[in-house]
């Protein structure tokens, strides 16, 4: 195979894995800019297969302008991380249709060991791990291959012997090399495909169901004394605008209310990157560890968004609302007037005979239970100015939120404080690493209201109708099955009633979280007290002495084995030059191989024509930078055994 056709073999397969990139990635990218990289991956199928001529540079300019339109029209400037990664795929498969030249696949193979990492800034999990590091493994393959002119094969098991060499190399440094702050950043994550919402209609948090994403995993230790069912706190909504439940400046501002400690122990919660700052507590907590915050309402939260999973210690609390204050009591208590009309009649009918809060909740209680209501994750829609109307007393059919949202409502019409609290119920357990595995279809919403002397407390109106939803996670509910798993579509979760899948996926979100675990969230702290369990407090600057050490034995090590390699295991087709050479009358010192190989022609006559196909295939390999195939190599020994084998008739 000469060197265009390696370049073009080599640069097909790499047209193909931008095009693999972009579809892995089209939830991010977009579907327009996704089918703009698979037909320039066709253009340059056809172009390689003949079918096309290679276009010309004005073509590839026009088609760089479109590819820029389409990725502004689809993107936009606001999503500048998405923007800047279509941008490089862009110009990368591009480029692949007029690379022909060495020099012109190297830049772009160079290029690659920026590109692809890229895909760590929409997913850092384990699968994702593994996937960029087959592609920059396949990178260098392909590098030494147009560099070399190498076989693909050939390079691919070069490839793989250097990378094992520099993997331990690199998890020492991982471990041992201080870990310093970034000296520049990529702007913040400002959307999730997934996740809860600051201001939310109630009546479309259902669509989360849809997704199998986990959210959070959490770690509780038995001493926490925390018992199902587990309700994640996230988002305090204490303002209704008639529709929309959203959040008052409340939310921003610090905890200034007494507590106290609820038990000794703190537990665990790994994050996922999601489009809000709140973080997941069981009540009310404290932040035990660097990096977040705690508001007025006792709920954790993000300094700074962040594109990776966060792992954070929580000490939990519990608040002293006994009290609250005559604008707060306004706040949770005021509704938009003229909205709602039946509703607001049937709060106050519901209150007559109520002489307290609690007897409200018992009449309100046996209003759902009376009616024919139903849960179900595929509500009809309610586009109603008068929402909560048309849910109480015509489709009567609704998820977690239209009963939350209905409930705070009737409540907040007799003047009792209610919020809507948006979050997570429950989360799978997983037995072999003793941690709570929380999803996005785990998505609820509940109510909080106040009581003189006693202060804030839960109600979930969702468990008057359903009450198997507040025993575990919303997969566990056998009643909704197939319209769970319709509305998860294609994914494990779907197939979790086959034993074999749902083992695999099991294995696979272990696996994964031990990757976050000790992998994704190994920042600096978790370095110091490896070092200080290995090393001691004392000897800080061992670390560093054992890094520049162990430099120094590798590369030293990597100078030896290069050497010795050098000088004692001579390439092959020597060997066999060499070994043929031993049954020669001449001296070779001074005769280059050509003038030996014509001397032998004389000495062997009867081997002459050997000697000369011997002598083409031996200069190729030395003297033309073009390595021989396996199959001339073959040939090679093959014509040495032969020239051997007429010497010695003669």
């Amino acid at each position: 195979m000469n060197v265009s056709e390696l370049i073009a073999k080599n640069t097909l397969i790499t047209s193909l894995v931008y095009c693999v990139v972009s579809l892995l990635l089209f939830q991010s990218l977009g579907y327009v800019f996704c089918v703009s990289i698979l037909l320039i991956c066709i253009f340059k199928i056809s172009v390689s297969t003949g079918a096309v001529k290679k276009p010309s540079n004005i073509i590839v300019n026009l088609l760089a302008i479109t590819v820029i339109v389409v990725v502004f029209l689809s993107l936009g400037f606001q999503k500048t991380i998405e923007m800047f990664v279509a941008m490089l795929l862009g110009a990368c498969s591009l480029k692949m249709l007029k690379v022909s030249t060495k020099q012109q696949a190297q830049s772009v193979y160079l290029l690659n060991f920026f590109t692809y990492p890229c895909f760590y800034l929409f997913s850092q999990n384990i699968l994702s791990f593994l996937f960029v590091a087959a592609l920059l493994l396949l990178n260098l393959s392909q590098l030494f291959s147009v560099t070399h002119h190498m076989p693909i094969k050939q390079s691919i098991n070069n490839s793989v012997r250097k990378f094992i060499f520099s993997l331990p190399l690199a998890v020492v440094m991982v471990v041992l090399v201080p870990k310093l702050p970034p000296f520049w950043q990529l702007p913040n994550a400002k959307n999730a495909a997934t996740g809860l919402s600051e201001d939310v209609d109630p009546f479309q948090i259902s669509d989360l169901s849809r997704s199998s994403e986990l959210a959070f995993r959490a770690l509780l230790p038995e001493s926490s004394g925390f018992q199902p069912p587990f309700y994640w706190r996230a988002i305090i909504h204490d303002s209704f605008d008639g529709k929309r439940w959203g959040m008052s400046n409340l939310q921003a501002r610090p905890l200034v209310k007494t507590y106290e400690p609820v038990g000794p122990a703190t537990y665990s919660v790994i994050s996922n990157p999601s489009n809000t700052r709140w973080l997941y507590t069981l009540g009310a907590g404290l932040p035990a560890s660097n990096g977040t915050r705690v508001n007025y309402f006792g709920i954790l939260y993000q300094r700074n968004l962040s594109n990776k999973p966060m792992q954070y210690e929580v000490s939990p609390i519990k608040l002293d609302d006994a009290r609250i204050s005559q604008w707060e009591f306004n706040l949770n208590t005021r509704l938009p007037s003229g909205i709602n009309p039946k509703a607001v009649a049937l709060a106050k009918q519901l209150n007559q005979s109520a002489a307290s809060t609690e007897t409200f909740i018992i009449n309100m209680k046996a209003f759902f239970l009376a009616q024919s209501f139903q849960y179900s994750l595929s509500p009809p829609s309610i586009n109603s100015n008068d929402s909560i109307d048309e849910f109480l007393f015509e489709t009567q059919e609704g998820f977690c939120g239209h009963y939350a949202s209905s409930a705070a409502f009737l409540m907040r019409s007799v003047g009792i404080p209610t919020r809507l609290v948006s979050g997570y119920l429950g989360g799978e357990f997983n037995y072999e690493s003793n941690y709570y595995a929380v999803y996005q279809y785990d998505a609820h919403a509940w109510v909080e209201y106040y009581v003189p002397q006693l202060g804030w407390q839960r109600l979930d109106p969702t468990a008057w109708v359903s009450p198997q939803r507040i025993l575990g996670s919303l997969s566990d509910m056998v009643e909704l099955e197939q319209e769970f798993n319709d509305n998860l579509g294609f994914s494990l979760h779907a197939f979790a009633d086959i034993a074999a899948i749902n083992w695999l996926r099991l294995k696979l979100e272990q696996i994964d979280f031990q990757w976050t675990r000790w992998v994704l969230n190994f920042d600096d702290k978790k370095q110091s007290s490896l070092l200080e369990m290995l090393f001691g407090q004392k000897n800080k600057l061992l670390p560093a002495l054992s890094v520049v050490g162990l430099l120094i034995i590798v590369f030293g090590l990597w100078f030896i084995y290069i050497n010795v390699r050098s000088k004692f295991r001579e390439p092959k087709e020597v060997r066999i030059y060499n070994h043929l050479m031993m049954l020669s009358d001449e001296k070779s010192d001074k005769l280059t191989p050509k003038q030996i190989c014509d001397r032998l022609k004389i000495q062997w006559p009867s081997a002459a024509d050997e000697l000369t196909e011997f002598y083409g295939l031996f200069e190729s390999a030395r003297y033309d930078a073009q390595p021989l195939s396996a199959r001339q190599y073959r040939r090679l020994s093959h014509l040495n055994k032969q020239i051997i084998k007429k010497a010695k008739i003669k």
